[in-house]
């Protein structure tokens, strides 16, 4: 077999050398190199898997939080449209009750005006009255002229009467 070696262009005490300086420089890396590449290896994957889980944990998160805000989304557009509604119910419930006070006040107008008539009408015709009877008063003081008082009275009242009807 050395004479393989030998036409293959290796010396047997030289491979055996480079053999153990070899060994040596493995167990020196291996001792000093491999095992902290190996740890900081480690750490770094331990890392990543952490980093993994925080992120799923972060997404699950998310995804409640974005449940949550269409919840709450929800009930605030609810709340609303029931705001909505009563505030105009109040103002339904306002318009009925100031249209009940303005036919209330018209009413309370047209009766004011309706009294004011009467009175004028009534005042008017009094004064008519007063008038027509001062008239019959004069008209037949000229005719009459030969009648006591008390006849002439009577003759005025009886045509007032008349004109009553």
């Amino acid at each position: 077999m050395s004479e393989m070696l030998v036409k293959l262009g290796l010396d047997g005490k030289l491979f055996i050398a480079q053999l153990v300086n070899f060994l040596i420089l493995f167990l020196v890396l291996r001792a000093f190199a491999w095992k902290p590449l190996v740890m900081a290896l480690e750490q770094r994957r331990g890392k990543i898997k952490q980093g993994i889980a925080n992120a799923d944990q972060a997404e699950r998160k998310l995804n409640e939080l974005e449940i949550e805000r269409e919840e709450v989304l929800a009930k605030a557009r609810t709340e609303a449209l029931r705001i909505l509604e009563q505030a105009e119910q109040k103002a339904q419930g306002l318009k009925e009750e100031k249209l009940k006070m303005a036919k209330q006040e018209i009413e309370s107008q047209v009766n004011d005006a309706k009294e004011q008539i009467m009175g004028e009408r009534t005042a008017s015709y009094n004064a008519l009255k007063q008038d027509i009877a001062k008239l019959i008063t004069a008209a037949t003081g000229k005719i009459v002229k030969d009648l006591d008082e008390k006849a002439h009275e009577k003759l005025i009242q009886a045509a007032i009467q008349d004109l009553e009807k």
